[in-house]
This record gives structure tokens, sequence and C-alpha cells, in this order.
């Protein structure tokens, strides 16, 4: 699988983002990008931001890496979305909670990862305030979720954190929260897997696959 952490690809999103920030630092109001739905979400209404400047990993086989790269539509949404939630996070928060609001399910993060502990505390807050909207985010960054735990906080039932595994990333999971693993070409999941449906809306509706992950639980996903 080709590698799409180029530094063509690298300059082109951070070139992007920087161009996007400078647009909000000079007062110019900036929409969230929400998708509705995609081919394999379903309809699962979800944000998402840059791969590499949210990720703290640069997987080579990164399919948000892959799509960014290729769709300047993708990145551009991807980049405006996180400038926004850098430079004024309170309007990004507000326009992300607004779009969850009339939604049954949400999901963080197609592709991008939880930027720092202030963001997860937003993501926390937003969960708290919809009880009705179940909301699905798959992470690498265990400190900041640990964190959170460490320090005393909750994480409400309708937020599912999914610890996402991947080779040669060390994973410290102390809480045993629901992981993710990726199944490569030849390789069979181990027998206790669940596996992933391939559609999030079908699953989320039946209230199975990884929107009922429970501790200690791992769903697998071929590798794409």
């Amino acid at each position: 699988m080709a590698n799409y952490y180029t530094e063509k690809n690298i300059t082109k999103f951070t070139n992007k983002l920087n161009a996007h920030r400078e647009t909000i630092r000079n007062g110019q109001p900036v929409a969230v990008s929400i998708s509705a739905a995609n081919s394999k979400m379903g309809a699962v209404s979800s944000v998402s931001l840059l791969p590499y400047i949210t990720c703290p990993f640069k997987c080579a086989e990164c399919y948000a890496a892959k799509l960014a790269a290729l769709r300047p539509a993708v990145c551009n949404a991807y980049a405006r979305n996180t400038a926004l939630a850098v430079e004024d996070p309170s309007a990004y928060f507000a326009q992300v909670r607004a779009a969850a609001m009339g939604v049954r399910f949400f999901r963080w993060h197609v592709s991008g990862d939880i930027i720092n502990a202030h963001y997860f505390r937003e993501m926390v807050f937003i969960a708290e305030t919809l009880p009705h909207t179940e909301f699905l985010a798959f992470t690498k960054r265990y400190e900041i979720v640990n964190g959170f735990i460490k320090d005393g906080g909750a994480i409400p039932g309708n937020l599912h954190i999914i610890f996402s595994e991947w080779d040669g990333i060390e994973m410290p999971n102390p809480y045993n929260l629901p992981t993710a693993a990726v199944v490569r070409p030849g390789c069979e999941p181990a027998d206790d897997w669940k596996i992933c449906g391939g559609n999030c809306f079908e699953c989320a509706c039946r209230g199975v696959g990884c929107w009922q992950l429970n501790k200690g639980e791992t769903i697998a996903f071929k590798l794409h």
C-alpha cells in the first residue's frame, strides 16, 4: 500500500491549515464541515480533522491521509475544521454540538484525532448535554483519555471511546477500554474479537459492533 505521509502531502496539509487559520484570525466566519453520510458510515453524521496534524502517529497505510491527499475538497474540509478547532474552539464546538443535536448517532474523527485535553473535555461535555445522541470515537491519543480518567473524569455512557491499535505502537490501557485492531490480508482475527459489520449506521441501529463494545472487548477491521 502506498505511503501518503510524503513530504509533499504533509506540506499540502500544513499550507491548507495555515491558510484557514489566517482567515479566522482576520475575523471571517468559518463553518464547520459535517459529513451527513458516506459509503462506510451510512447515515451517521461525523466531523473530521486533518490527519498528521492532529494524529500522534504517521501510519503509512492511513486511509484518512489517502483521502486528504487525493481529494482536494476533503482536504479543504479537514483543514477548515482543524483551523477552527485550534483558533476558535468555542465556535467549533458550538457548531458541532448543533449538528449532533438533531441526530441519533454521531462519529468523531473519521479522519484526525483528539487535539488536546481541552478538546476531549468538550467531547465529554457535548455527550453529557445530548444524552439522546450516541457518540463514537476511535483514538490513539491514549494519554489524553487515560489522563482524564486518572484525574477523576467520567466518560458518559453515550460516548463510546475505543483505543485504536496499530503495529509498533505502544498502547497503554490501564482502564481496559475497548480496542480496535487491524486485520491484514492473509491474517485471521482472534476468536474472541468482534468483526466490523461494514456499515456504522446499520450496526448502530441494531445495537451491535463498535457501538456496544464493553471494557476489554476488541473490534476487528480489515485493512482499508
